[in-house]
């Protein structure tokens, strides 16, 4: 069953409910985050990546960087630095200098769109799969700090267009999606964006999220170290019902059932990030943006 159905969303927006009221009973079953951590140790988290590469890799998915941004540390600035492959994955994210939370093990990252009104998804998550139902990227534009690509799905349906940005002085890499439809009718769409976070280069790591944002980090009072993380989150405010959320699982999700492997939070997991935004209903030729942002804490 997918995480929403049309008539769930329908209900959400006639009783106003949150996307967060509706998790507990969307999100259920499974082995408890107990369980999962006595049965696996970090050997095994590390061979689980490796072997994480969804059956539906194709040739077109790539975690090769293409692009890559770089702003030194100064007095007032934290060192990051981060890259872009030719789809529009961000397969390395680095800050502070040394300090690496995506490009370990399988370097899974990347974007997701449900067509709510088909069914169908569509998704590229880098190493650990692509749903093979796109063509080939283009390149739109790049400067010193920013690129542009956009990539339309094969049966022509939809286009995405992202603009990744170098952000000074925060550190941050900027994201902004716009999801067009291509088609003379109306359509709905869910968009999202996925991460394996691997913060501090260590597989194990507690995952959560918000209303606003999603992460990955190492406590100052856990095991594992170095004590960073790596949050995805709103970039400026949202029209679309919107949440973060962490899953235990390193490999990309279904957009069109994104919460399957949601747990709630997880301790000295090797799970992922998801940022999830309800697009709604676009008419003919309607683009929709969101912008989301990656930062270190």
């Amino acid at each position: 069953m997918s995480r929403k159905t049309i008539a769930t969303l329908g209900m959400m927006l006639i009783c106003g409910m949150s996307f967060a009221q509706k998790l507990p009973t969307q999100r259920n079953g499974g082995r408890s985050i107990a369980q999962a951590m006595e049965s696996m140790s970090a050997n095994a988290n590390a061979a689980a990546e490796q072997k994480g590469r969804a059956s539906g890799l194709t040739a077109d998915a790539t975690s090769a960087c293409s692009y890559t941004f770089t702003s030194p540390a100064t007095a007032s600035e934290k060192y990051v630095q981060f890259c872009v492959t030719a789809n529009g994955n961000i397969t390395e994210f680095q800050s502070p200098a040394g300090i690496e939370s995506i490009r370990v093990g399988s370097f899974n990252e990347g974007y997701g769109v449900c067509d709510d009104t088909s069914g169908v998804a569509y998704y590229d998550y880098a190493d650990s799969g692509d749903s093979g139902n796109w063509l080939p990227a283009q390149k739109l534009g790049q400067t010193a700090t920013s690129v542009k690509i956009s990539r339309t799905t094969i049966d022509g349906i939809w286009t995405l267009t992202q603009t990744i940005t170098l952000a000074r002085p925060d550190a941050s890499a900027y994201v902004s999606m716009s999801l067009k439809n291509n088609t003379a009718v109306s359509r709905s769409a869910e968009l999202i964006r996925f991460a394996d976070v691997d913060a501090g280069g260590v597989y194990l790591n507690n995952l959560d999220g918000t209303n606003d944002a999603a992460w990955g980090y190492n406590p100052i009072s856990g095991a594992h170290s170095p004590y960073y993380g790596l949050m995805l989150q709103l970039n400026g405010p949202s029209a679309f019902p919107h949440e973060g959320f962490a899953i235990n699982t390193p490999v990309g999700p279904n957009p069109c059932n994104s919460g399957a492997n949601w747990k709630g939070t997880l301790t000295a997991a090797d799970g992922g990030i998801v940022f999830w935004q309800y697009l709604g209903a676009f008419g003919k030729n309607v683009t929709k943006t969101v912008k989301e942002k990656y930062g270190s804490f």
